[in-house]
């Protein structure tokens, strides 16, 4: 079978649960809105094709739970990432705040490749 793409972009998506990621990948993947969903358990994906220059790039969108306790799970994935886009709630500000925190953990997990 061949590859439906000729450019595959992995990107990642990080910050504090409840900002909005899943709803901002749903919006970009599948042009829906759901202002209500249930939290992210460890890490999800979506896909989405797009035409470029005549070139077919495949977009795959980590989606990262953003409680502690997946830590350990989503530390995972920083290292396969090619972008990351960190997300907050502007009407949170501590959630802006720990921007600074989640590229602190990248950081880290990329120093050590």
């Amino acid at each position: 079978m061949a590859k439906q793409y000729d450019i595959l972009f992995r990107l990642l998506m990080l910050g504090d649960s409840g900002v909005g990621k899943t709803s901002m990948l749903r919006s970009f993947t599948d042009s829906d809105f759901e202002s209500s969903h249930i939290s992210t358990i460890g890490v999800d994906f979506k896909m989405k094709t797009l035409e470029m220059d005549g070139l077919k790039v495949r977009v795959q969108i980590w989606d990262t739970a953003g409680q502690e306790r997946y830590k350990t799970i989503t530390k995972q994935y920083y290292r396969r990432a090619q972008g990351i886009i960190f997300v907050y709630d502007i009407t949170n500000y501590s959630s802006f705040q720990h921007i600074s925190k989640w590229v602190g953990d990248v950081e880290e997990v990329r120093l050590y490749e």
